[in-house]
């Protein structure tokens, strides 16, 4: 991919969910990017830090990603005020094909420099309207992903080992499906701040994710443009309160292990791409609540995620405008988790504001059945808006506001409302 720092945008991923891990080739004008790039894709910026430094040639591609966020916790919660996160992703992507002429292989590095607060604690929200932050600590230097890849039978099976993002190969919603036209593609299909776009709450405490990545192997068959199934197999002691993304591997019987399968398909004379994957985990060890006074074996799920073009503005292949939604639904049955039951949904508009060809605005909605065990109400509802606005090239800035009307985390908080400006320049 040949791009200049204000002129590429970064790149989006297949329905094959391993494939993800190939830096794009052709890049066409995208609309609208993941509101965090590093947390949806593998491979990561548009390469402009190579060109930059002299080392785009022979296979090797840097890049990376910078978010910068102020978010104004207007009112409820509990504390209201200012709070700031900024993330830093530098990545590494060597295509071994063309470097030293191993058929099939490649390797990823990935460093992350991350300075972020206490953002989501302050609105007292466990479904996070802010997906940047998640666990302690806050401010941390690490290193993010390192894996080799291999593709084996003509790219039909696909084995990743090393540390990396499951969140990416598993349970994606933000993935696009494919369109039948080159010309119409988008890089994510929402772009909310939240974390449930993310990852689903049902997992947040088992699925290797950013910023706490783990070691593992994933091993992808795609039969099919149309149809693919994986299972990754990781270390799983996140579920204790390790932050995995500073440590190396510990086989000590926490174990993740989980299985998804997927399809895309194209409705209509226009071609509108849709996508639809289903997976189930199960978590190994002894697990337990904060407090320690109720404990058990291990937990297993199982969820379902599908997106849909659903509105092409004009019905030519050369226009983009158009309206898309995606659903979510997840399920466990832990004593432990945080989340036993959860459901997502949202619509994007790209394209629809007069003279701004790559802006994408959308909502989104995210509720969560709390573990009784864990909490005392029953429910967390976080709703969503946001505009994304094109800067330049590929950068992006985007505003969004959030409103928790009951926020979980303590009993009797005040409803939290928040707006949030970022920017994301990938490079």
């Amino acid at each position: 991919m040949v791009c200049s720092f204000l002129g590429c945008v970064s790149t989006s991923l297949p329905a094959q969910a391993e494939d993800q891990h190939v830096a794009a080739s052709s890049q066409v004008d995208e609309i609208g990017i993941s509101a965090n790039p590093a947390a949806t894709n593998a491979v990561t910026g548009t390469g402009w830090l190579g060109e930059q430094l002299g080392v785009d040639k022979h296979g090797i591609r840097l890049g990376g990603v910078w978010i910068g966020g102020v978010n104004d916790l207007v009112t409820g919660g509990v504390d209201p005020g200012f709070t700031g996160n900024s993330s830093l992703v530098v990545d590494l992507f060597v295509d071994l094909e063309r470097f030293a002429g191993l058929k099939g292989s490649s390797i990823g590095v990935d460093f992350l420099q991350l300075n972020s607060q206490a953002t989501n604690t302050d609105a007292g929200s466990v479904l996070g309207y802010i997906g940047i932050v998640n666990d302690e600590p806050f401010n941390r230097s690490e290193l993010l992903e390192a894996w080799w890849r291999q593709e084996l039978f003509d790219e039909h099976l696909i084995v990743r080992i090393g540390k990396s993002n499951p969140s990416i190969d598993f349970q994606d919603v933000v993935r696009p499906a494919p369109s039948a036209y080159q010309s119409r593609n988008i890089s994510a299909v929402s772009s909310l701040l939240y974390a449930p776009i993310f990852v689903l709450p049902t997992l947040y405490q088992s699925l290797g994710s950013f910023y706490d990545t783990v070691y593992g192997v994933t091993t992808t068959w795609v039969p099919s443009e149309a149809f693919y199934v994986s299972y990754g197999a990781y270390d799983g002691n996140k579920t204790r309160g390790v932050a995995t993304g500073l440590t190396g591997p510990e086989f000590n019987g926490y174990y993740f292990h989980i299985a998804e399968a997927g399809t895309n398909w194209a409705l209509g004379p226009e071609q509108k791409p849709g996508f639809l994957s289903v997976g189930g985990w199960r978590q190994t060890g002894k697990l337990s609540t904060d407090d320690g006074l109720i404990t058990e074996d291990g937990a297993e799920g199982a969820y379902f995620i599908a997106s849909q073009l659903l509105w092409y503005r004009d019905p030519k292949p050369t226009n983009d405008a158009g309206v898309s939604g995606y659903v979510q639904f997840g399920w466990n049955d832990s004593e432990t988790q945080l989340f036993n039951y959860y459901f997502g949904a949202g619509l994007t508009g790209r394209a629809l504001v007069p003279s701004r060809p790559k802006d994408s605005f959308g909502i989104g909605m995210a509720l969560g059945w709390l573990n009784p065990n864990n909490f005392q109400q029953d429910t967390e509802l976080a709703l969503q808006a946001y505009y994304q606005a094109h800067v330049a090239g590929s950068i992006y800035t985007e505003t969004a506001l959030s409103y928790i009307p009951d926020p979980a985390a303590e009993p009797g908080l005040d409803a939290a409302l928040a707006v949030t400006q970022q920017l994301i320049v990938p490079f």
